[in-house]
């Protein structure tokens, strides 16, 4: 089975109905999001009251992964330490796609992104949240695409060395200079691969908290607003970005077929207690979020929408059991006994819990406003909080593109580890 689905093989069937899935996904998207403008944005929305909804919070989702996967990838050719350098290419290939993608879900969202790219630079107001999140993301991408560059322009090199025609002029350009393939010459892309990844890092955490606040801010939302959101998002990241990491790279192994090296496999095992670490500290966090907003009279409304209201079982199911409590125990049992297997489990388990979780905080903090013309106590009432089903289409279509990038980026770019 494996060598039918071989990513490598140009020849794989399997590999070809992968590719038309993806694509049929992005058709798919582009056909509901064309209709959205042809007729009315209104068609991808449950309800005027609750105006942001999955688009916002796929992007809330993969804008928070990539930032977490920029902070694992700086533990490697950032912090020293040096067995992350063993995945850093392909953990910063993820973190490009993801933040493209989370980026093209909210400026698909607006309508109209043109007016967001013209207006964001001529009519700044520097005392917007919202402006400051954005304009960080704009330079975090710029920087995590420059780190990218410099990890995988050694080895772009050598596939315009070794290939021929059409392919070794577009290595050829994707190289940009020349480059004479010397240990000095890699260690220069290294020394300033390390510059462009401390400016990503700190563009990324900057707009990742401003990010946060948003929402921190948002006092006429009192389900979001205080300290504990800007704080819990850093850890979430943090998660995510090794869920994210984990189950990509051993779905890539898986798929092609080959044997995941020892070095390698000691370094996932190792992320694996990290990563069950990081999700108990965010168990805290949401326990501390429920136990005090309970006792808040003005939040207590929202916290039981989650506990015993109609977003009680995918807070309890996804959130709480799937993407949290579940993984917990598989990662550890899984560290012990040496399983691959588990860690992938456990990590697609995570990403599939925190974005059914980023979806339920973005709509309950929408359920109850502070002000409303109908009474702050006031329920907005819809026949149902489930997605509509052309935005479904939408963050379809986005999550086939990103997919299709990653696949692609697999078969051209040298992402493989280097474990010599």
């Amino acid at each position: 089975m494996d060598s039918a689905i071989r990513t490598g093989n140009a020849k794989s069937p399997a590999y070809y109905i992968w590719i038309s899935s993806l694509i049929a996904l992005m058709v798919l998207g582009g056909y509901a999001q064309i209709m959205s403008l042809l007729t009315s944005l209104e068609i991808m929305e449950f309800s005027l009251r609750i105006p942001w909804t999955m688009m916002v919070s796929n992007y809330v989702f993969l804008v928070v992964s990539s930032t977490g996967l920029c902070i694992v990838s700086s533990l490697g050719h950032v912090f020293g330490m040096k067995r992350y350098e063993l995945l850093s290419k392909r953990c910063v290939f993820l973190a490009l796609v993801t933040i493209i993608f989370g980026m093209s879900s909210i400026a698909l969202h607006l309508g109209h992104p043109e007016r967001a790219l013209i207006y964001n630079i001529i009519t700044p107001n520097l005392r917007s949240p919202i402006w400051w999140m954005g304009t960080l993301y704009s330079f975090y991408i710029l920087f995590i695409a420059v780190e990218f560059w410099f990890l995988v322009r050694m080895g772009m090199a050598k596939k315009a060395n070794s290939s021929t025609d059409l392919k070794q002029k577009i290595y050829s350009l994707m190289v940009a200079r020349k480059t004479d393939e010397t240990p000095e010459s890699l260690k220069n892309d290294h020394k300033w691969a390390r510059i462009a990844g401390v400016l990503a890092l700190i563009f990324g955490l900057s707009a990742h908290n401003t990010l946060g606040a948003v929402f921190g801010h948002t006092e006429a939302r009192v389900f979001w607003y205080g300290p504990y959101y800007p704080v819990y998002f850093l850890f979430s990241a943090a998660f995510c970005g090794y869920a994210w990491l984990i189950s990509a790279t051993i779905i890539t192994y898986k798929v092609k077929g080959k044997e995941i090296a020892g070095k390698l496999k000691k370094l996932l095992f190792e992320m694996s207690k990290i990563f069950a670490l990081l999700l108990c500290i965010g168990l805290l966090f949401t326990s501390y979020k429920l136990g005090f907003g309970l006792l808040n009279p003005a939040k207590a409304k929202s916290i039981m929408l989650l506990l015993n209201g109609p977003f009680s079982l995918p807070f309890w199911l996804f959130e709480i059991a799937i993407g949290s409590l579940l993984p917990i125990i598989i990662l550890l049992y899984a560290a012990y006994k040496k399983k691959i297997g588990g860690l992938l489990t456990a990590s697609i388990m995570v990403l599939i819990g925190v974005f059914v979780m980023r979806f339920d905080f973005l709509v309950v903090g929408e359920v109850y406003p502070m002000f409303s013309p109908m009474g702050k106590d006031a329920l907005v009432l819809v026949p149902s909080f489930f997605p509509v089903l052309m935005e479904i289409f939408v963050i379809a279509g986005i999550f086939g593109a990103l997919f299709l990038s990653y696949t692609l980026g697999v078969k051209f770019l040298p992402l493989e580890e280097e474990l010599q």
